[in-house]
């Protein structure tokens, strides 16, 4: 135990110093005509207050996982999301952050500075969602063309400070979880012979309550938005399952056949249930030709989380959209749009394996056979429309640990596309769990040198020994990557598909000779 203490300083001193209020310096005097310079940072990050039961109890929390007590699981995840959805008491264009909204996004933690102690806006850095194209890119094939859901990440402040921080490894040396050089000189400085459970990362922060002081648990999310227009009735797709969809294998947004049409004129609250469209309603549709919709509802604006666009949130979601070939909704954005949350991946180091939990938007009547997940056993401390939004959980690979039933839980507006192996039947915990950087190589065109990393689960139908130098069902037929191979995570896909690449790249191919 002390040395996961000593471990957790580095992280834990850099969290104080990120939230100690030192007074600013003393300003130069200015002419008497002269505005003051606007406040360098507007947003500062919150985590959750007391209240939520944030962050746990490690072994009671492990207790339910390892005897799958799902009552008790399922009443923690939603206090969870009860606490990162509260006010944070900062403000944003006039509307009220929610706790997680305040958090460091990649541009901030990633960066060589890392996360500070505030921002001058909500970190939304807008992209495809990275595990679409995982896979593609160890391969070396063209992207999957059927989805472009957009997200980014966002790290509470604890595991801001811990991937910002310096750790220790072999032989002494110091590393940085966010760079990859850093990352390659980590996975070959393992001495011979070094267990696969001990070829890993540092573990990410926990510390439980202590009396009146409020502990801390590392957080990722990776929330998905789309865009609502401010004027006219956005198109938004409705989960039903995934017979609801044009191509149910592989039952991605763009594909369901029931859709929203969201208005942000009507006035109605949160808690007002959607209702079955008027042809009239229907005729006022925002073109949305990538959609498969077939049939509509209509709900007020306010049944799911937005936030209005400024013009620098337009133009990168516009650049996102132009990189990634106008894919998705296909829809533009111009400043007073709205973006909206349609889910996100949360996960929290509360128990060594972390919890896992993920949500999407489901007003109304909970999904055909609940499934991947539903509203059922929300607590109270739920408010507003964070109600409206349904979840799974996935907090071991089976049903507890004398169950040998693997666990499906998914987000359905992340893992349906194709570029996501058996996606429709994982887990978080699973596909997590083979999160490593390796060896440095050269791949692509034009050629990049990048650290490697493992496959994800090439199938969930049993659970990985993610201690095991076996070669696991992570690999594909022919494949003889091991964990051993590699440097894990802890379960953090973040480090490798973030990290500055700051490895030496190959030289430019030269041009070609005129031809005389």
């Amino acid at each position: 135990m002390k040395m996961r203490l000593l471990a957790l300083l580095p992280a834990a001193l850099l969290l104080a110093a990120c939230n100690k209020e030192t007074p600013p310096p003393a300003a130069p005097e200015k002419p008497a005509d002269t505005a003051p310079a606007p406040a360098a940072s507007i947003v500062k990050p919150v985590d959750i207050p007391a209240g939520y039961g944030y962050p746990g109890n490690r072994a009671e929390f492990q207790a339910w996982a390892d005897a799958w007590q799902i009552d008790n699981i399922t009443t923690a995840a939603w206090n969870l999301w009860a606490g990162m959805t509260s006010d944070s008491g900062q403000m944003w264009e006039g509307a009220n952050l929610p706790v997680w909204e305040t958090w460091c996004g990649i541009s901030e933690t990633f960066s060589k500075e890392g996360c500070v102690a505030g921002m001058t806006r909500p970190a939304r850095a807008f992209q495809a969602a990275s595990q679409i194209a995982h896979s593609a890119r160890k391969a070396g094939l063209q992207l999957p063309a059927d989805t472009n859901v957009v997200s980014f990440n966002k790290f509470n402040p604890s595991m801001a400070g811990y991937l910002a921080a310096q750790h220790p490894g072999p032989g002494g040396v110091q590393y940085s979880y966010t760079s990859m050089q850093s990352q390659v000189d980590l996975n070959a400085a393992w001495p011979q012979g070094t267990a696969v459970a001990d070829r890993k990362v540092v573990d990410a922060p926990y510390q439980p309550d202590n009396g009146d002081a409020i502990g801390f648990a590392g957080m990722e999310t990776k929330p998905v938005i789309f865009l609502v227009k401010a004027s006219g009735l956005t198109p938004m797709p409705l989960w039903q399952g995934t017979q609801q969809s044009t191509t149910p294998a592989n039952a991605t947004p763009e594909t369901w056949l029931t859709c929203v049409l969201l208005d942000p004129t009507n006035t109605g609250g949160p808690d007002t249930a959607p209702v079955v469209a008027t042809p009239e309603q229907i005729k006022q549709a925002v073109p949305s030709p990538s959609l498969a919709c077939q049939s509509y509802l209509y709900a007020p604006l306010s049944t799911i989380y937005s936030f209005r666009m400024d013009q620098a949130d337009a133009d990168n979601w516009n650049r996102n959209l132009a990189n990634n070939g106008d894919q998705g909704q296909g829809l533009k954005a111009a400043a007073g749009d709205f973006g909206v949350l349609a889910g996100m991946h949360v996960n929290s180091k509360t128990i060594v394996n972390w919890t896992w939990e993920t949500f999407w938007w489901q007003p109304g009547a909970d999904a055909p056979n609940n499934f991947p997940g539903s509203k059922q056993g929300m607590t109270a401390n739920v408010k507003g429309a964070w109600r409206n939004y349904a979840m799974c959980t996935a907090w071991n690979q089976t049903k507890g640990n004398a169950s040998s039933e693997m666990v499906v839980c998914f987000n359905p507006f992340l893992e349906t596309s194709s570029g996501i192996p058996a996606g429709q039947t994982s887990n978080c915990m699973s596909c997590h769990g083979v999160a490593t950087f390796g060896a440095a190589a050269v791949s692509g065109t034009p050629p990049v040198n990048a650290a490697t990393t493992m496959n994800y689960p090439a199938s969930y139908t049993a659970p990985i020994d993610f201690s095991s130098n076996a070669c696991t069902q992570s690999t594909p037929p022919g494949s003889q990557t091991c964990f051993a191979d590699f440097t894990k995570t802890d379960f953090s896909w973040a480090m490798p598909g973030n990290a500055r690449n700051d490895l030496p790249q190959p030289a430019a191919a030269p041009p070609a000779e005129a031809k005389k």
